[in-house]
């Protein structure tokens, strides 16, 4: 095995026990949440975390496909990854605001 396949491999294993791990917080904070806009925050958050684990699994397997017309998809499922990335930051800092607000309310 090269280094590389190492990496892969390491890589792989990472993001799918993140997605095993996150299977059931959906039904955590549908349960727990005190609001229905929290919730909401809470589900978009999950959902956006669990599709970026997912394509990170589809890319590392597809990194290492012989087909040459897959290898020309990596570059743009790079780019979706990093969207996906953007989108969970961009929920995470409004519900970080949203809670920040409600506890300075009393």
């Amino acid at each position: 095995m090269t280094i590389f396949s190492i990496i892969q491999l390491v890589i792989f294993s990472i993001l799918l026990l993140n997605t095993v791990h996150l299977m059931p917080a959906f039904g955590r904070c549908l349960r727990v949440a005190e609001s229905a806009f929290k919730s909401g925050y809470l589900c978009a958050m999950l959902t956006m975390r669990l599709a970026r684990n997912i394509l990170g699994l589809i890319l590392v397997t597809a990194s290492t496909a012989p087909n040459p017309d897959i290898h020309a998809m990596v570059p743009k499922g790079i780019l979706l990854f990093l969207v996906l990335a953007v989108v969970n930051v961009v929920l995470t800092h409004y519900l970080e605001r949203a809670n920040i607000e409600e506890g300075a309310r009393f």
